[in-house]
């Protein structure tokens, strides 16, 4: 175990926070795959375990009925989310479904009735009453049902996320039986195998895929691809009884790039073939998907530039990327995280966009004045700094403040608030009020440092006093997904640190030839490829 900083004089800093770097460096060093890429499983949570593990409870035969009750004993013993209304929501609900537990599902609250949020709220309506339950809503089950048909039929006209369209046919599929329509039923159910992927599941995510398989119990029970998602279902679900949401190769990878491409140690050992990875997993339309074998979206397209920014790799794919950014742009000069039409555009992604378009200036004519001005428009609106895909206000004023430039007055007054909430353990929490964190604390220090670099060392010693002895630091769920449950990947964690604690190093850094090694001295880096 690492000595507390505490006991660390102020001289002697510079070397105990370079070890620690060391270990954080040898930690992700470890966990490269041999393609180059990162990835990593998420945390569980209620959300993925109870809806694959009631899925497989409608298995004839009570085949699944070991698998089931695992699940059953880890949401039984697992607290739902609580900081959102409607993440508490569906966790509850999902818990009460799986288990069991009966009574009235309450669905008037106002939180669903926000754009990205009504669609958990006929997910739960759906699942409560395939579950036999009594649901309390604004609107009758005819209704529902309805409007779902509705949205079934324009599914083959308008652009759809594909796990949401496999989503909506199987809530079709699911109001349509209990209306008793057969035809109905037995056209969705020919719909829905077709989008199926040759993998067995849907896309790599358990909800799609769990939602489809209670789906196909009802419309083609033991026929092919009813048998492969089982199969699936069986084969994802994890040694502790859970399932858990999907990885994030493309995603994870462009996040390390950005976060350690500055430490030499990183640079030599793994950022050619991570840089390599990310140049073989541009898509045919010139974006990025989050991970590998989904459609592009503009968030991780944006970030994938920025990683590869200065780069051979960014050089040979620069020109088709900026193509897709031009061709995605909304009419008002915005981009949306998704393309499908009623996604809204949210404040990190237009950032990220523009991050990456920023540092190809002079290479496209693509505008991006009426971004700059909606994002400045956005915060001055709600008086806050917020991002749709993170919370916490460090993210949001390191992403967007860094896409606007950070001698931007609003930018410069956001860091100064957030300098000034620093807690008396030198770190930073999400948000301004509350505990601290490591990851706020490093992607504080990412922006802190430019302007308060008398802050930074306090903050240091914190992240010291809390890695862990293989290099990892606590961590806490921080990415929404899907919106507004929150998840937490440990890859996510290292980066954010390792991000700020390298920006002091970059900027106030008391160092000397002898003060920093240019080997790594204290750790060697396990074989893994």
């Amino acid at each position: 175990m690492p000595s507390r900083s505490s006991d660390v004089p102020e001289a002697s800093l510079v070397r105990v926070v370079e070890d620690c770097l060391d270990r954080a460096v040898e930690h992700i060093l470890s966990l490269q795959r041999p393609d180059g890429s990162w990835e990593a499983l998420p945390d569980a949570r209620i959300f993925e375990t109870a809806l694959c593990g009631y899925a497989l409870s409608h298995t004839p035969g009570n085949l699944d009925a070991c698998a089931v009750a695992q699940a059953r004993g880890w949401v039984d013993a697992a607290t739902p989310q609580s900081h959102h209304p409607v993440s508490h929501l569906i966790e509850v609900v999902l818990r009460r479904i799986f288990l069991g537990s009966g009574g009235t599902i309450d669905l008037t609250a106002p939180e669903l009735n926000a754009p990205v949020m009504a669609s958990r709220g006929t997910l739960l309506y759906a699942l409560a009453l395939h579950a036999g339950l009594e649901v309390k809503a604004p609107h009758t089950e005819a209704e529902l049902r309805q409007r779902v048909a509705l949205e079934y039929e324009r599914s083959s006209q308008a652009s759809l996320k594909l796990w949401s369209k496999v989503e909506l046919i199987s809530i079709h599929i699911l109001l349509q039986a209990r209306a008793g329509h057969v035809a109905a039923v037995e056209t969705a159910g020919f719909d829905l195998v077709h989008v199926q992927s040759p993998a067995a599941g849907f896309f790599f995510n358990p909800v799609s895929t769990a939602l489809a398989y209670i789906a196909l119990c009802v419309a083609a029970p033991g026929s092919d691809p009813w048998y492969l998602l089982r199969a699936r279902l069986l084969q994802d679900q994890q040694s502790d009884g859970t399932w858990r949401f999907c990885s994030s190769d493309v995603w994870d990878t462009s996040l390390i790039v950005r976060s350690f491409r500055s430490h030499p140690w990183f640079v030599r050992e793994a950022q050619q073939p991570a840089l390599d990875f990310l140049q073989a997993t541009q898509s045919n339309d010139g974006g990025w998907p989050f991970r590998s074998g989904v459609e592009s979206d503009n968030d991780t397209t944006g970030a994938v530039m920025l990683a590869l920014r200065g780069t051979l790799q960014g050089e040979r794919t620069v020109d088709r990327a900026l193509a897709y950014l031009a061709r995605v742009q909304m009419d008002n000069g915005l981009w949306r995280t998704w393309q499908f039409r009623d996604d809204p555009p949210v404040e990190d992604v237009v950032a990220h966009v523009l991050s990456g378009l920023n540092g190809y200036a002079g290479r496209h004519h693509i505008a991006t004045a009426a971004a700059r001005s909606w994002l400045v428009e956005q915060i001055e609106c709600r008086k806050a700094w917020v991002a749709s895909w993170y919370r916490g206000v460090p993210y949001a004023i390191a992403e967007i403040g860094s896409a606007l430039g950070f001698h931007h007055p609003l930018v410069r007054s956001g860091i100064d608030a957030l300098a000034a909430s620093q807690r008396d353990d030198g770190g930073w929490g999400p948000d301004l009020e509350g505990p601290s964190t490591a990851s706020a604390t490093g992607l504080a220090l990412t922006v802190v440092a430019r302007h308060h670099p008398q802050r930074a060392h306090h903050a240091l010693r914190y992240l010291v006093d809390t890695q862990r002895p293989d290099g990892t630091w606590p961590g806490t769920p921080d990415m929404y997904g899907p919106r507004p449950l929150l998840s937490h990947f440990a890859t996510h964690t290292q980066a954010f640190v390792v991000g700020g604690m390298l920006a002091v190093r970059g900027r106030d850094w008391p160092r000397s030839d002898a003060a920093i090694p240019a080997e790594p001295t204290q750790v060697t880096r396990k074989e893994t490829r």
